[in-house]
């Protein structure tokens, strides 16, 4: 109904391209930057204090500090001795993502402030990050932040954190293929691809939950899972694919 909502972004990015180098074309992207708003998503979100929308001013939802992405892709040199079918066309490809985690905020448990929208925030008391060792507890979970240096605020109170200051677990992955390409025909060629992603089985967490009851500051899932793409997406355990591709 009306336009309310205010952002900043800055940033330094640079990326780097190499073009058909010996056989290697790649990229390298880095960004290093800020983003601050008041409301990331302008929908079906509540503010602290409806009154004051100016005081949610923080780390937007998707503040990333820094992120860095690679790709390459390297057409190998056949051999001139030998059948050529078995040494030219093959082809290795990797994707290299690395970022470090989004911001989250801490939730009350009650609707301290008594206004019913139960968004009110929590007291932080003490170190965040104080005796947590970010490693699996009984394979079930990690526990990113530590759950005593919160507390619930004091009724007709909206807490006194702000918006999105505690920042989750960052992302890493490597992916690699190797093609192998074959001509059929003239206009038919085919492609046998292994496709390999997360190699280091790197273990990416989702955000945890930032709501001050059970399980506050625990992270239970992968970001794939997380995201809705259990199995295939991003942050998924090691897993590879092999495929035939017709190109004509």
């Amino acid at each position: 109904m009306q336009s309310e909502g205010t952002s900043n972004y800055s940033s330094l990015q640079t990326t780097l391209r190499s073009s058909q180098w010996h056989g290697l074309t790649a990229q390298f992207s880095y960004a290093w930057g800020h983003n601050l708003d008041d409301m990331t998503q302008a929908c079906c979100t509540l503010p602290k204090d409806s009154t004051n929308l100016r005081g949610d001013y923080g780390n937007s939802d998707y503040d990333v500090r820094h992120h860095f992405v690679a790709d390459a892709v390297y057409n190998i040199p056949g051999s001139s001795h030998g059948p050529q079918w078995l040494s030219h066309g093959w082809q290795l490809n990797t994707v290299m993502s690395f970022r470090t985690g989004f911001p989250f905020t801490v939730h009350a448990a009650t609707d301290t402030s008594g206004t019913g929208e139960n968004t009110d925030r929590g007291d932080q008391i003490g170190n965040a990050y104080a005796g947590v060792s970010h490693s699996l507890v009984s394979h079930s979970y990690v526990q990113w932040v530590n759950p005593a240096a919160f507390q619930n605020p004091p009724q007709g109170s909206f807490g006194t954190m702000g918006r999105n200051q505690l920042t989750g677990p960052g992302f890493a992955s490597v992916d690699l293929s190797v093609f192998k390409n074959i001509p059929v025909t003239e206009r038919l060629n085919a492609q046998f691809r292994v496709e390999m992603f997360n190699i280091f089985n790197r273990l990416n967490l989702a955000p945890p939950s930032g709501y001050l009851f059970g399980g506050f500051g625990q992270s239970t899932d992968t970001i794939g899972d997380y995201n809705g793409a259990p199995g295939i997406g991003p942050g998924e355990p090691f897993n590879m694919q092999l495929a035939l591709k017709l190109i004509f």
